[in-house]
């Protein structure tokens, strides 16, 4: 038995060196977001592969595999061989919050993914049709609470973290509301700027042209601070519901066991990529806040993220067959 492991070892080692040498090679690198094209994850995902083709030479093609609050495509890069020659780009939707609310699937996050780099985080903005007679979210609440038919809650599906966030206010404001899941961001945001429905919470990146149009209205961010790009709008804390201080932030992992050299490339790639002028004044614009560090620091980040959203989960009480 030894000496098979032994000679196991001895055959699989070249193997390795070989990937390592070779990577990315002729190849094309297969980066998957699992949500669907545009948005901004989908736009920085784009980005940056261009960037990695430039500087680490190959070609980094993006994959778009929406479906299930971005399962689905997380479960496709899950089952990927552990080369280098397969990424992921993904949110904490699937990576942290689906795991905790959803049953079956065909990933363990933690088990089957290492952290290569942090991208970008941001907050949250409860926001509502511009036709609702309010400006603040105390008004909104008043008004919530008078509707003898209840609210409509937009989300960009179940179980992702506007749906969470969406619920938990909902709950600590005492008002009631219909839930209703829309295939993506800007879906979700169309009902709310007809009026299909009345609220929703989502992020600045999707909603800041409907903001300035006065299409939708900002009423209360999630997160500790206001955001630069709109200090007129105030903390849902400030607002008088406090703890509501989660946020979303993205991510790039490879399947577990991809060589460490390729890890660490792609690694420092990334931070050079989010030091780039054009991509700080494009999440300057987004409300978006660079995440650059080391995979350790990934690792410690989403770690700490899993607890948060692990006490979340377990106060709203979402959990889906």
């Amino acid at each position: 038995m030894r000496r098979r492991l032994v000679l196991g070892a001895l055959v699989a080692a070249p193997a390795v060196a070989r990937a390592q040498a070779e990577w990315p090679g002729t190849r094309p690198v297969r980066i998957i977001h699992p949500a669907v094209a545009g948005g901004p994850g989908d736009i920085y995902t784009r980005m940056m592969a261009d960037y990695f083709g430039r500087t680490l030479g190959g070609t980094f093609v993006v994959e778009n595999r929406a479906g299930a609050t971005g399962s689905l495509g997380t479960g496709v890069a899950a089952q990927a061989p552990a080369d280098g020659w397969t990424l992921l780009v993904n949110s904490n939707t699937a990576h942290v919050v689906g795991p905790l609310v959803l049953r079956d699937l065909s990933f363990d996050p933690v088990r089957n993914f290492t952290a290569v780099a942090a991208m970008y985080r941001y907050g949250m903005m409860l926001i509502i049709n511009p036709k609702i007679p309010a400006k603040t979210t105390a008004e909104f609440v008043a008004w919530a609470r008078a509707q003898p038919r209840g609210t409509t809650m937009a989300s960009v599906g179940i179980g992702s973290v506007g749906h969470l966030m969406a619920e938990r206010l909902r709950q600590k404001a005492d008002f009631p509301a219909v839930h209703v899941p829309y295939r993506g961001g800007p879906p979700a945001m169309v009902a709310v700027t007809t009026g299909e429905a009345d609220w929703i919470i989502d992020n600045i990146g999707n909603s800041g042209p409907l903001l300035r149009d006065g299409k939708v209205r900002g009423l209360g961010l999630t997160g500790a601070e206001r955001a630069k790009q709109m200090p007129e709008i105030p903390t849902l804390a400030e607002e008088g519901y406090p703890g509501l201080l989660e946020e979303v932030w993205f991510g790039v992992w490879a399947p577990a066991g991809t060589p460490r050299p390729v890890v660490e490339k792609l690694n420092a790639a990334t931070n050079a990529w989010l030091a780039l002028p054009e991509v700080k004044a494009r999440m300057d614009a987004g409300a978006h806040i660079a995440m650059p560090g080391t995979p350790a620091d990934m690792d410690r980040f989403w770690a700490e993220d899993r607890a948060r959203w692990t006490t979340l989960v377990r106060e709203v009480g979402v959990r889906l067959e």
